[in-house]
C-alpha cells in the first residue's frame, strides 16, 4: 500500500522536479566572427544530453505522516471492533517503520532504526497479541503505549512538539471502519 502511495507521488513529482532543473534558456551572445570548428565539439544537429533526473527518496516526515494516517485508521478499525482491519493496519505500520529502518537508519545522529526496533517488538507486538485475541481493553492499553513510545522517540530527537493522542475523528470520513457483514 505504502509502495503504491509513494509510487503515485514520485509520479507526480518528477516531472516537476525535471523542470526544476531545467536551466532558463541561455541569451544571445553578441554576434562574433564565426571559428572554425573543434575537432572534438559536437555537431549541431547532435541532440543534447539531458541533464539526470533526481529520484525521489522520502524524508522521515512523510513517513512519519503515513504512519500517523495508518495510526488514525488503527484507532477506528478496533473502535468497531473490526479485529481483521486494525490487524491489517498495524501491519501497514510495521511496513512503514521497516523502511524508515532502511532508508532513514540515523536521525540527527541518533540510532532510529534501534529506536523503532524496540517499538515494533514492544509495543506493536502487545498491540498484535490484543487484535488477535479481540480484546478490546488490552487494545486501548497497549494503543495508548504505542503513543507514549512515540511521543518519547518524538522527545528524544529534539521533535517534542509532535505530540500523538488518541485521534477523535476519523482521518477519511470515506471509510466505513465497521466489520464486513458476512
Amino acid at each position: 500500500m505504502k509502495r503504491i502511495l509513494f509510487a503515485a507521488l514520485a509520479v507526480t513529482v518528477l516531472p516537476l522536479a525535471g523542470l526544476a532543473q531545467t536551466p532558463p534558456p541561455a541569451s544571445p551572445a553578441p554576434a562574433a566572427t564565426p571559428a572554425a570548428p573543434k575537432a572534438d565539439a559536437p555537431k549541431a544537429d547532435a541532440p543534447k544530453a539531458e541533464a539526470p533526473h533526481k529520484a525521489y527518496v522520502p524524508g522521515l516526515e512523510q513517513f512519519m505522516n503515513v504512519i500517523l494516517m495508518e495510526h488514525n485508521k488503527l484507532w477506528f478499525a478496533a473502535k468497531a471492533r473490526n479485529w481483521p482491519l486494525a490487524e491489517y493496519e498495524l501491519g501497514e505500520i510495521k511496513e512503514v517503520m521497516g523502511d524508515v529502518q532502511d532508508i532513514v537508519p540515523v536521525f540527527k545522529n541518533l540510532p532510529l532504526a534501534d529506536m523503532l526496533d524496540a517499538v515494533i517488538t514492544k509495543e506493536i507486538v502487545d498491540l498484535e497479541k490484543a487484535i488477535a485475541e479481540k480484546d478490546y481493553k488490552k487494545f486501548v492499553a497497549g494503543y495508548d503505549k504505542l503513543n507514549a513510545a512515540c511521543n518519547a522517540c518524538h522527545q528524544g530527537t529534539e521533535n517534542g512538539f509532535v505530540v500523538i493522542k488518541r485521534p477523535t475523528t476519523p482521518a477519511f470520513t470515506n471509510q466505513d471502519y465497521r466489520p464486513a457483514k458476512k
